[in-house]
């Protein structure tokens, strides 16, 4: 059938792929397996025999051995996988069953409620179990069936995550959450392969945690996408824990020398050292998290337009990632587009690269009044989704100004900043009228658009864009997007861990078991301090895949 197909192009691509560095697996083996003796030259043909070598009689018959163990972990590994789809096809099979005889597809419900999840969904985050089902599908909503190869592309992306996961914790005292992982213990990582040098690995890293330096630490959103940079790079067991291969050997003296929290760790000599042995690497490109495949869309070379264009040639690497995103993305497709999309879309890494400015009063005004002009025209439309898009949080008003301005806050960018001196447990500020709550991400998608084509400085979608969060409303409720049309967007995020500002504000009365929109002091707070809040105690900072974003 196609699946046997399938597995046997694999295994005949495969063979082909060690038949094409079957030399280098040869010297490999011979230098690790021989008893000491040296060999100055090996030349073997696309079938492992050997045609040339200082000592072909003596060692033949080792490197024969060597290339049947390579030839047996390729089978292994065949039939390892040949298994797993077995597996995957006959659970298919049962959940397909529930739909009729002739039934070949199973809908998000159905994946959602499978008895094998039950426990598995105890292990992933919020937003993750619609995540895996929108990269296995496609689908940027639960509706949609699944097929059975998205169904087994679906289990490969669970098994991998909830390797991840499980690496994850290992390295972080058992949470997936808190301060995250130190560059040295991702270095010393037990999954991580002694093939891996340290010029990919600073790569990766960079890559990763999108800063070029040794010192912080990796997140839990940050590891996720190491994993997949790495994963030529990874050994699992079957534990989904992980461990070293059976050939590890310690690390020489040359590469493994402490790190120096002065100097640059990843000097010329060690680059020469690797680059000795291994092949320069073509690292997968991402922009927050979304690889940059080939989309079946691309603007030509002569069809660029100029501030593209020279956002491809820009020197700063953020700029240029998102102008690579931001030339294969299809805008006859932009009312799918996911929130990074949006904000590739936009150019937002390109307007926040230098500071914002504050809005003026008459600049909230407006789009206050854009907002109103937009629910009017939403309304009207046939295609949309029944029910209220959007609206309003409440009737009410309140006056920051009594107890905040905005103002520049360095490197954290625009802030609230206290104008007098608030004692713990003051109502600091409130959900107003101004507050807009989004009961469909294809409403708060729309009016971003509309933004953007009302006001000359595309920033203010940007900033639209980041000062947007997900939440519940009530507890158990559905999630909903929120933005602020007033200065109260402007409240900066603070948490109590190393390299944050400490948080002195929280949503909610001192006593509260939720947030209810009202934010309040915790603690004295001083004039000219600014305000901080930790945002996890609100907003859903992962799930906007979850609402179609």
């Amino acid at each position: 059938d196609a699946a046997s197909a399938d597995y046997e192009s694999k295994i005949q691509a495969a063979l082909e792929n060690f038949a094409g560095h079957s030399d280098e697996i040869l010297q490999r083996a011979m230098k690790e397996g021989s008893d000491g003796a040296a060999i100055d030259t090996v030349g073997i043909d696309a079938n492992g025999d050997i045609v040339s070598s200082s000592s072909a009689e003596l060692y033949a018959d080792f490197g024969l051995k060597a290339i049947d163990k390579q030839l047996d972990k390729i089978n292994e590994l065949i039939e390892e996988q040949a298994g797993a789809y077995e597996v995957d096809k006959e659970a298919f099979a049962e959940l397909t069953a529930q739909n009729g005889e002739d039934s070949t597809k199973v809908t998000f419900k159905q994946l959602e409620e499978w008895d094998e999840m039950a426990v598995i969904k105890t292990l992933l985050k919020e937003g993750e179990f619609f995540n895996l089902w929108r990269k296995a599908t496609g689908f940027i909503s639960q509706e949609g069936d699944m097929t059975l190869s998205e169904f087994v592309k679906f289990n490969n992306l669970l098994d991998k995550l909830l390797m991840a996961k499980a690496s994850f914790m290992k390295l972080n005292n058992g949470k997936n959450t808190g301060k995250g992982i130190s560059f040295d213990q991702l270095w010393n990582m037990d999954a991580l392969s002694d093939d891996i040098s340290q010029k990919t690995f600073f790569a990766l890293w960079k890559k990763a945690v999108g800063q070029d330096v040794l010192k912080g630490v990796m997140g839990y959103e940050e590891f996720l996408v190491f994993w997949d940079l790495a994963e030529e790079w990874l050994v699992y067991d079957d534990d989904m824990g992980v461990e070293r291969s059976d050939e590890e050997e310690d690390f020489d003296d040359d590469e493994d020398e402490e790190f120096d929290d002065e100097e640059d760790d990843f000097d010329d000599d060690e680059g020469e050292d690797d680059s000795d042995d291994e092949e320069e690497v073509d690292e997968p490109v991402f922009y927050h998290g979304i690889g940059l495949e080939n989309t079946g869309f691309e603007i030509a070379d002569e069809d660029l337009p100029d501030d593209l264009r020279a956002d491809l040639e820009s020197a700063d690497e953020d700029i240029r990632i998102e102008a690579m995103l931001r030339r294969v993305l299809n805008p006859d497709r932009r009312d799918n587009f996911s929130y990074w999309e949006l904000h590739a879309y936009f150019a937002c890494e390109k307007a926040f690269s230098s500071p914002r400015p504050l809005w003026t009063d008459q600049q909230w005004r407006e789009v206050r009044d854009l907002y109103h002009e937009f629910v009017a025209e939403d309304e009207k439309d046939e295609n949309g989704p029944e029910g209220v898009h959007s609206y309003q949080f409440s009737e009410d008003e309140y006056d920051l100004t009594q107890n905040a301005i905005p103002f520049q806050a360095g490197h954290k960018g625009r802030g609230l900043q206290a104008v007098r001196d608030i004692k713990a447990g003051e109502l600091v500020f409130k959900a107003t009228n101004n507050t807009i709550v989004f009961n469909y991400g294809h409403t708060w998608r729309k009016l971003l658009f509309a933004i953007n084509e009302r006001f000359a400085d595309p920033g203010m979608t940007c900033d639209m864009h980041v000062w947007s969060w997900v939440q519940d409303l009530y507890e158990g409720g559905p999630i909903k997007v929120v933005m602020d049309l007033d200065s109260g967007s402007l409240l900066n995020e603070g948490r109590d861990e190393p390299s944050w500002d400490s948080p002195n504000v929280q949503c909610g009365k001192p006593d509260a078991t939720r947030c209810d929109s009202d934010y309040y002091a915790f603690r004295d707070i001083k004039k000219g301090d600014e305000l901080l809040i930790d945002y996890r105690e609100f907003a859903f900072l992962d799930s906007w895949p979850d609402i179609g974003l």
